[in-house]
């Protein structure tokens, strides 16, 4: 009996998940491989659901659910089928390699066992779907509020031309003529809310700002989704824009751009028409597309946007491609380095990324030089993979070393 369960309990933890039914690859109901060769699986557990709590670690051989426990290949077994031990062993070993002998009476209270195990995990799954329905219930709502937020600052906000938002631009040397103002605008007094040294919600800024929405088509049109906000200071040079103090970290000052709503799958659209153009020039931000517009005198037959951050304009990448930052580590709690793990070349097709419809067979995408060189050129060929289509040629340009395209134009 020793040695029978011990060479059960040597088959793989992965071998027994898929002899359990369970599936490996990149649905969303399936286990995905993650980290350096795949050494790690990771999803939705078989027995109880959930969405990422459950992980197989191919190396120690076992299993681990947040939700339900962990164990071996035999106990994984068990699990998603509600097999017996002795059961699980004879599965996982083959069925010409049967175990001890068992008794009538053993063969009905292993079957009355797995008949248990399943409505336990049947229940598991129910109990664990009902928590999925009302998280993505909670953040549909969340979601509905802040973009009925977004729609309220961008229909209060003033027109672009003649604004503030317009005269930025200008001092940052750009040239505003040909911007679609349909899409930006601008607003006398927006509040930048933070928190305050005791973290309390709080405002602590307030000034013009240049807004922009992001739009995803729509049966032929745009669909508002987010809003992005640049808080402007005339008075500011070089950049124009505010300093804004971080109350809860003296001597450190807050990002002067953000979004809200989403942008993921969407767009600003700056110069052009998507419809009609053929060649589509993207960047991350709206000085960076404009700069790089301005220098090359907005072709006509060009779609100029801008797709917010890395993420959108790229798409993400796949766990396995990820890979260790060449010089960056970090520290954890406890002060010993840990290595900075950066996001990979090749595109993850279930992420989410900006539009590029399939009429348009030229995409340049910028790249900033200003930003983390490596995390930067990864994604810039990621998004040269994940844009590539028959018929179209993809090139990323990136600015020269410590700026960008909008600081290059000016």
């Amino acid at each position: 009996m020793d040695a029978f369960v011990a060479e059960a309990r040597a088959i793989s933890v992965v071998e027994a998940f898929q002899r359990g039914g369970g599936v490996i690859g990149t649905a969303r109901q399936s286990v995905r491989a993650q980290g350096p060769g795949g050494a790690k699986y990771v999803g939705p557990c078989p027995a109880c659901g959930g969405r990422d709590r459950f992980s197989m670690d191919r190396g120690k051989n076992v299993y681990n659910c947040r939700g339900c426990g962990g164990g071996d290949a035999i106990g994984l077994y068990q699990k998603m089928t509600g097999a017996d031990f002795l059961d699980a062993c004879e599965v996982l070993l083959g069925r010409d390699r049967p175990g001890p002998a068992r008794s009538a009476a053993d063969l009905a209270e292993a079957a009355r066992r797995r008949r248990a195990a399943e409505a336990r995990a049947a229940q598991l799954r129910e109990e664990a779907a009902e928590r999925e329905r009302q998280r993505e219930s909670e953040a549909a709502f969340y979601r509905r509020r802040e973009l009925d937020r977004c729609l309220d600052i961008w229909s209060a906000a003033g027109a672009f031309f003649g604004s503030e938002a317009e005269r930025y631009l200008v001092a940052r040397g750009l040239d505003p003529s040909q911007v679609n103002p349909a899409y930006l605008r601008c607003v006398p007094r927006l509040t930048y809310w933070g928190r305050d040294a005791e973290g309390r919600n709080a405002a602590l800024h307030e000034g013009p700002a240049m807004v922009a929405v992001f739009v995803v088509p729509e049966t032929g049109s745009w669909r508002i989704v987010g809003l992005h906000q640049t808080w402007i200071d005339l008075d500011a040079p070089a950049k124009f824009r505010p300093a804004i103090a971080d109350r809860q970290e003296p001597g450190a000052f807050l990002p002067t751009k953000k979004m809200r709503g989403s942008k993921a799958g969407g767009v600003i659209p700056l110069v052009g028409r998507l419809s009609t153009a053929r060649r589509m020039v993207a960047g991350e931000g709206i000085e960076t597309v404009l700069g790089f517009g301005q220098r090359e005198g907005f072709d006509e037959n060009t779609f100029y946007c801008a797709a917010g951050d890395l993420g959108n304009l790229c798409g993400g990448a796949t766990r396995e491609s990820r890979f260790r930052h060449p010089n960056a580590v970090r520290r954890d709690t406890a002060g010993r380095k840990r290595p900075v793990w950066v996001q990979g070349q090749e595109p993850d097709p279930d992420s989410v990324a900006m539009p590029v419809p399939g009429h348009i067979t030229e995409l340049v995408l910028l790249g900033d030089g200003d930003s983390e060189p490596v995390a930067t050129r990864a994604a810039m060929k990621r998004g040269a993979r994940r844009h590539e289509r028959g018929g179209r040629t993809v090139a990323v340009v990136m600015a020269p070393a410590g700026t960008d395209f909008g600081e290059v134009a000016a």
